[in-house]
């Protein structure tokens, strides 16, 4: 399912459930709105009038009462005809109204009790002043009994009207209530079911997204043979098919390269040897003499035979480490000997460029399980580069020291891949500082990178072609060492190398590395 099809199902299932509870609210107000129409214009209007009919039948009892008292007083026959007419005229409205059964049943109880007396009213009315006063008296007692009833009819009539209304009112709380509970049930669903549907859609995103990061910063990284998961049919499916398309593409045009400059650094080798071979033969005037002005170009001819052979050299240890068939003898060496060592191999250039060299190297043997021509390789490197960068007159200084803790200025990205290196006996930690014009701090890190040179390298002719520090950054990590840089006081770098200290153990031996 493709990832627009995702999000507007999942928001389409909400949107259906949201017009859900619309609807029932809607429902819910009219049904509320009908209730509330029943006990305004007819409930209350009923009530009303009942209420009415009770103080009318008051009225006509007491001027009944009065018209007897005065044996059919004129003026109280009017105001009973009046009340009469009254109570009759509520209780017809009574009827139209359209009341629920049971109230129907009661009025229409109410209107034959009052028909009842209508009809004995009016005969006992007929005539009264030719009564006697027993005759009165049993009239007016038969008239009271009759009020009697229609009195307490009439209540019942109130009594049940007000039941309705409240049953009505009791409806429409039942009816608030229960919409007010459904729409909390349902607004929760829908809550809930938004986060679900919310986090299923950001889950089938972030997590392919989250893939093709990692698959990006890994092609980054070098590894080219790395592949995404490219089963499904949306998108990001699409798109892991393209990434692994386009990794293999540069794998394979990758290892063309690195076959291609292995190919030829070997096939230079021996040509270059051969010819350097022959300017020796040359400087040492086995096929003749020389003038000076010969053996000075055949010693620069020489020079640029060592460099460009130390570049053949790099290029084929590139070409190993990236193809991670790089070995190491880890063996137990003395890493103040082995400093000693590349010292002594650049004596000859230190003087030829009036440069003063440093050193603060201990007694005592600073025991490191290393591959010692790596390491001599390293430190010579770290030799190499400040000896190009210092101007003439400067101050190249070498130190080694041992730490029983990691230094607290050793980068954070080095010190997880440094723990666990020492075996409880410290490290050893080697600076090399120059007096060159430094490293800018936005390409600290980016110098041990592959063909790499910073803005004071390219500035000096004839510089190598930046794998170096790149070999031996790696050649470093494969010891589960550190090596990093600083600016020096008063001006320069400082290069540190970081190597742990201890009995190699079970590590003594032959070892590959990972590619560079």
């Amino acid at each position: 399912m493709k990832i627009a099809t995702k999000i507007a199902a999942g928001y389409g299932i909400l949107i259906v459930l949201i017009l859900a509870v619309l609807s029932y609210q809607v429902s819910s107000i009219h049904r509320m709105q009908a209730i509330n129409q029943n006990l305004s214009g007819i409930h209350y209007r009923a009530a009303s009038l009942s209420l009415q009919m009770l103080r009318d039948l008051d009225q006509v009892e007491e001027f009944t009462r009065k018209f007897f008292a005065t044996r059919g007083d004129p003026g109280y026959a009017s105001q009973v005809k009046q009340m009469r007419d009254a109570f009759a005229q509520s209780l017809r409205r009574m009827q139209s109204l359209g009341l629920p059964l049971q109230e129907e049943e009661e009025i229409s109880r109410l209107a034959r009790l009052w028909d009842e007396f209508s009809d004995v009213s009016s005969s006992q009315t007929q005539e009264i002043s030719l009564r006697n006063s027993r005759q009165i008296e049993d009239a007016l007692s038969d008239q009271i009994e009759h009020f009697t009833r229609l009195r307490t009819q009439t209540q019942t009539v109130v009594a049940v009207t007000r039941q309705a209304i409240d049953l009505q009112a009791e409806e429409s709380a039942g009816a608030g209530q229960q919409a007010e509970r459904v729409s909390w049930i349902v607004g929760g669903a829908a809550l809930l079911l938004s986060l679900l549907v919310s986090l299923m859609i950001v889950r089938s995103i972030s997590e392919p997204l989250g893939h093709l990061t990692e698959g990006t910063r890994a092609v980054t990284e070098g590894k080219l043979f790395y592949q995404l998961d490219a089963t499904g049919n949306d998108e990001f499916a699409q798109l892991a098919g393209d990434f692994n398309a386009m990794a293999r593409r540069l794998n394979e045009l990758d290892k063309m390269k690195k076959d291609f400059v292995s190919h030829v650094s070997h096939e230079f080798k021996t040509p270059l040897a051969s010819m350097q071979e022959t300017v020796r033969l040359l400087l040492d005037r086995i096929p003749g003499p020389l003038n000076d002005k010969q053996k000075r170009l055949l010693e620069l001819n020489l020079q640029s035979g060592s460099r460009l052979s130390s570049m053949i050299g790099n290029l084929l240890d590139v070409s190993r480490m990236e193809a991670g068939v790089m070995e190491y003898d880890i063996r137990q060496h003395d890493l103040a000997g082995l400093l000693r060592t590349v010292l002594a191999e650049f004596e000859t250039q230190l003087r030829g460029k009036e440069l003063r060299m440093e050193a603060q190297l201990p007694e005592q043997a600073v025991r490191v399980d290393c591959d010692g021509d790596r390491i001599i390789q390293v430190i010579a490197n770290l030799l190499g580069n400040a000896l190009k960068f210092s101007p003439p007159g400067g101050v190249i200084g070498v130190s080694l020291r041992l730490a029983s803790e990691m230094p607290d200025n050793v980068p954070e990205g080095w010190r997880l891949k440094v723990a666990g290196a020492a075996s409880g006996e410290g490290f050893a930690l080697v600076s090399v500082s120059d007096s060159g014009p430094g490293v800018p701090s936005g390409e600290k890190g980016k110098i041990f990178e592959k063909f790499h040179q910073g803005r004071q390298a390219a500035m000096i002719p004839g510089q190598g072609a930046g794998l170096g520090l790149a070999i031996g950054r790696t050649i470093v990590e494969a010891h589960r060492g550190a090596i990093w840089v600083e600016d020096r006081q008063g001006g320069g770098s400082v290069f540190y190398l970081l190597l742990g200290t201890g009995t190699a153990g079970d590590q003594t031996g032959r070892r590959a590395s990972f590619p560079i």
